[in-house]
């Protein structure tokens, strides 16, 4: 009982360690730009889209709204052989439109990473934009913002916010719950100058430093993670010039998955990168999460047993959802969210499970992306 007691504590100091820091890292980050209505440079957005038709024309409509000159940005789109009309719908939609693009429907798959490098090689821009198909929502003053961000602090890279469209169903809710922690997380150690995480559906990036550490070519035989692999690279260079946009106009949102395999899906795809990660932050982070949320079972299974450390795990349960609701808090303060904090009490419940699924089956099978499976 002894042993187990001291295991027990070590994960929930560890825990607390960890999320306290975030904590303190997003305090820290930077909210303002300056706004003088000059802009310097010019911007490409760059998405790789397949099988998107249901939303490909409002996520290309969202660019359009912008209210930032049509003569200072592009945007470049590549259809990975789509076995839909993805491609259609983008066509007439931007040929109805009047800002500068690229539209290159690729005959064969080759996944997001090539499509993305390629894409960056054609654009013309001094700051590259990455974006998914499925981004359905951006504050009319998000380039501008970045523009302006850019211009202020000079990073090499940005790594924005994402959040889901609201949803009432609890699939959706338990995506939107998931997203604050990761939100205040990754916010929490980029403002400690120790980002370990971003998200290539709102990243924003300088070309020339981005050619000086090749791209995405030492990674290219690893099919996902065109966006953490590069955060690592880049890192490497100056952590320093690596930041994070605590403003809410670089807010974009997506939809949530909405079944349950397909969540999933992705899931399994985002963890699989970490065992290709050179970042012990990020190993020890997806080992302190799934950890912490074990407490859950073994706080379960003492009950079942009438164990003696029902009390001190109980303790530990709530010291975890102590700090979980403080990451939220900050989390759902930024991106309005406050009323979505009361949906802790039963993404606790069960996120330990879902954490435990997601964690083992990234380390054993292949993740899936669009109908194709991925290196």
């Amino acid at each position: 009982m002894l042993i187990e007691l001291y295991i027990f504590s070590f994960i929930i100091v560890a825990y607390g360690t960890f999320t306290t820091l975030a904590l303190i890292g997003f305090g820290r980050l930077r909210d303002k730009v300056k706004e003088d209505g000059i802009i310097n440079e010019f911007i490409s957005i760059v998405i790789s889209a397949r099988n998107e038709a249901s939303l490909i024309e409002e996520c290309i409509q969202q660019i359009i709204k912008q209210k930032f000159p049509k003569e200072n940005f592009e945007l470049i789109i590549m259809d990975d052989a789509s076995e839909d009309n993805t491609y259609q719908i983008a066509l007439k939609t931007l040929q109805n439109s009047d800002i500068s693009y690229q539209l290159i429907k690729k005959e064969t798959h080759q996944g997001k990473k090539q499509n993305l490098s390629e894409a960056i090689q054609k654009a013309k821009g001094s700051i590259i934009i990455t974006s998914d198909a499925d981004v359905v929502y951006r504050n009319p003053h998000w380039l501008l913002t970045i523009a302006n961000y850019f211009k202020t602090y000079a990073p090499n890279m940005l790594i924005m916010p994402i959040d889901f469209e609201s949803q009432p169903d609890f699939l959706a809710q338990l995506q939107i719950t998931e997203n604050l922690a990761l939100t205040a997380i990754t916010a929490g150690y980029s403002g400690l100058q120790k980002p370990f995480m971003c998200n290539g559906a709102n990243l924003a990036f300088k070309k020339d430093v981005y050619e000086l550490v090749n791209g995405y070519q030492s990674h290219l035989h690893i099919s996902s993670g065109e966006d953490v692999f590069l955060l690592e690279d880049l890192k490497k260079m100056n952590p320093n010039l690596v930041h994070y946009g605590l403003i809410r106009e670089l807010i974009v949102k997506t939809k949530a998955v909405n079944t349950f395999d397909g969540l999933l899906k992705q899931r399994i795809r985002w963890a699989s990168k970490a065992k290709y990660s050179s970042n012990n932050i990020n190993l020890f982070a997806g080992f302190i999460i799934l950890a912490a949320n074990l407490l859950f079972l073994a706080l379960f299974v003492a009950i079942l047993k009438k164990s003696v450390i029902i009390p001190y795990l109980s303790i530990f349960v709530l010291a975890k959802f102590v700090f979980d609701f403080l990451l939220l808090f900050l989390a759902s303060n930024f991106l309005g969210r406050t009323k979505q904090i009361w949906w802790l009490i039963p993404f606790e419940c069960i996120y330990w499970l879902y954490a435990l699924i997601v964690g083992t089956s990234s380390l054993f099978l292949k993740p899936n992306w669009k109908g194709k499976k991925i290196n």
